[in-house]
């Protein structure tokens, strides 16, 4: 019996700190999509510039150079994140809409944990 919940406690901590790092990177990968969709030139601490190269609208030439980002107009979906603690693939749908602009798209990260945050290495977007 005591072998049972010495199991039991050990999967319910597991599980936890599954959930708990499921969260945080959750909150990363909206920042991390935030930053490559705006543009904003301080993503480096997020994101690598291929995968940065990948995500944003105006270096994959989907929209004019004059593109301005607006947080308020950019939905990020359910966020999926598979990992093993260190490393991890997170699924994710993001969607932009403006007057002129618009698209929805399943996106596949692959970040790694540095320094405490989660840094997209890969990025993949499915047309």
């Amino acid at each position: 019996m005591k072998g049972k919940k010495l199991m039991l406690t050990l999967a319910v901590l597991f599980a936890a700190a599954y959930v708990i790092f499921g969260i945080r990177i959750a909150q990363d990968t909206k920042i991390i999509l935030e930053k490559a969709m705006s543009g904003d030139p301080d993503f480096s601490h997020y994101i690598n510039q291929t995968a940065f190269q990948t995500i944003n609208p105006i270096q994959r030439g989907l929209t004019a150079s004059h593109f301005e980002f607006d947080k308020e107009l950019h939905d990020v979906g359910a966020i999926l994140p598979v990992h093993f603690f260190f490393i991890s693939k997170v699924f994710v749908t993001q969607q932009y809409e403006n007057a002129h602009f618009g698209f929805k798209e399943p996106v596949c990260l692959d970040l790694k944990l540095t320094s405490g945050d989660w840094y997209a290495t890969k990025a993949h977007i499915q047309p």
